[in-house]
């Protein structure tokens, strides 16, 4: 029975494993957009139609750098311009498995600074409902996913 089990196992293990591996990656860039005033950090957050807490993001398109899309995914989910001098650095990536078919989605992290607050306007046609200038301890707080919050926590010592 012993043997029939670890048969079982390393076979679904292999199929699993081809499964990831053999699947297409999707790659995300995520724009952190801050701006401090009076020595506080603030940071441009999205809230859904089911309440979550997000930092914009979107998918790459053909011939963009991974920065260029993260400016881009900002400007058409907040309607918040920046360029690619308000770029601070990389905050980080992370990988993860989005469906059944075993896709794997790598989302870039990217920092970038302004000076003065600009109005947020949620893009509707992506389910955004409300968009805020929060105070990075509160931001960290709302935001719903652990590698967003994770993200957040780690751009005060950059900025």
């Amino acid at each position: 029975m012993l043997q029939k089990n670890k048969f079982v196992f390393e076979n679904l293990l292999g199929l699993i494993n081809k499964e990831v591996n053999n699947s297409e990656q999707v790659i995300s860039c995520m724009g952190i957009v801050s701006c401090k005033k009076n020595n506080d950090i603030y940071v441009a957050l999205l809230r859904d139609v089911n309440g979550y807490w997000v930092i914009p993001k979107g998918h790459l398109e053909k011939n963009e750098t991974f920065i260029e899309t993260a400016i881009r995914e900002v400007k058409e989910e907040t309607n918040i311009n920046i360029t690619t001098h308000d770029f601070v650095d990389k905050v980080g990536e992370y990988k993860y498995c989005f469906d059944i078919e075993g896709t794997m989605k790598l989302i870039k992290i990217y920092l970038f600074r302004i000076d003065e607050f600009q109005p947020i306007v949620p893009l509707a046609e992506e389910n955004f409902v409300d968009g805020k200038w929060l105070p990075l301890s509160e931001a960290i707080e709302k935001s719903t996913y652990q590698e967003q919050k994770s993200a957040l926590e780690k751009i005060e010592l950059m900025l």
